[in-house]
């Protein structure tokens, strides 16, 4: 990572030389990525938010192919997220969310939302007449210049937004023969928080991509992975979807992040209310929620309560160094406990975070998907309620 850190820097530090405008540049960029189908590369993202201490990196592979006859995104698009892992497909407005380790597809039909980032280039690529559009509407302003960095040439497209108290800066550094983009880095600020992300491009390919062999790819990980339908998107077909109140908690077991002593669910059962927090590193919900969960043990553990944040998504050998990093800037008062995929099967999990209330009969008293202020104190007036 020293290497993205470095150019990061220098990034900010854009020796500036020949000025090109955006209205010569714009139209060759179309024309470069039109000459093509298909495009493959590599992404190492990097992420930060303003309320988090954590720099969150992911590693993605993009396949893009065009493809006229959508009329939505003009194309058929494969992701591969190897932090996870997961299998993003989009195929003619129907976006797949291929989830191996719990066996199942999600389906997200119309899908217009990028698919890694803002700045990916996943959308330029398939239409690139978009940047000349952009380029025209009110509150946009677009600019282009030479630049060099580390004694190589670029050209820096910036690509300002701004609506309301929300404003956007989108920064590429592009390849000057092939108009591939090398780096990305999008900040964005609202009222109450700031979110930089920052993209590394690696590996490009034009037109070797074997459309064919990724269709018949498709069908077999749907067909491993079978899809939900499309009404199970909604939060409330989600929450029907999970172990409901009333019903017995499944019983498991895992290992106690640090020691790496057993864990085992029975043993609590009876003895605490308890609160179980299914989370992983890379789900900024899932980190909002971590001081929320500290703070309450702290007040509540005297009380009769347990809190135990379940993690098999880390839990794996080129993620367990990042949990490490992310736990160790965190004073979390409760037990991380590593588990694996099939503890999530059970307890039905379909969103992150997810977190059930147990009470002292084993059963479960309250559920709930996602981490929002109202939420977190719907839950604690259940908990209040239980502890009495």
């Amino acid at each position: 990572m020293k290497k993205y850190a470095i150019l990061s820097l220098l990034t900010a530090l854009l020796l500036w030389g020949c000025h090109p405008h955006p209205r010569d540049l714009l139209p060759g960029i179309e024309k470069q990525m039109n000459a093509h189908r298909t495009i493959h590369y590599k992404v190492t993202e990097k992420a930060k938010y303003s309320w988090s201490p954590d720099t969150i990196v992911t590693p993605y592979e993009v396949w893009a192919v065009r493809e006229e006859s959508d009329t939505l995104r003009h194309g058929y698009v494969w992701v591969n997220n190897y932090y996870r892992p997961y299998n993003m497909i989009y195929d003619q407005g129907n976006f797949y969310l291929a989830i191996p380790p719990k066996k199942t597809t999600i389906l997200y039909p119309h899908f217009t939302q990028p698919f890694i980032s803002d700045v990916d280039w996943i959308d330029i690529f398939l239409d690139p007449g978009r940047l000349q559009q952009l380029a025209a509407t009110p509150g946009v302003t677009v600019t282009a210049n030479d630049t060099t960095v580390n004694g190589k040439k670029y050209i820096a497209l910036r690509i300002r937004k701004k609506e309301g108290q929300v404003s956007s800066d989108q920064l590429y550094l592009l390849d000057p023969e092939t108009y591939a983009p090398l780096y990305a880095r999008l900040e964005g600020k609202s009222k109450d928080q700031t979110f930089a992300d920052e993209l590394f491009f690696s590996d490009h390919t034009f037109d070797q991509t074997d459309v064919q062999q990724l269709r018949e790819k498709q069908k077999q990980v749907l067909a491993d992975n079978p899809v939900e339908q499309e009404s199970g998107n909604s939060e409330a077909a989600r929450l029907e979807k999970m172990l409901h109140t009333g019903e017995k908690a499944p019983l498991f077991t895992g290992k106690f992040y640090g020691s790496g002593d057993p864990f085992a669910l029975k043993d609590y059962i009876g003895k605490y209310v308890i609160i179980l927090d299914f989370w992983y590193t890379h789900c900024p919900p899932c980190v909002r929620a971590v001081p929320a969960l500290s703070e309450l043990y702290r007040e509540k553990k005297d009380e009769g309560l347990k809190i135990f944040g379940l993690n098999s998504v880390d839990n794996q050998p080129r993620s367990l160094p990042n949990l490490k990093r992310f736990l160790e800037k965190r004073n979390v008062s409760y037990d991380i406990i590593l588990t694996q995929p099939q503890v999530d099967r059970q307890y039905k999990i379909n969103g992150y975070p997810s977190m059930y209330i147990i009470d002292k009969q084993g059963k479960i008293a309250r559920v709930e998907i996602g981490f929002s202020e109202e939420k977190f104190a719907d839950l604690k007036m259940k908990l209040e309620e239980l502890l009495k």
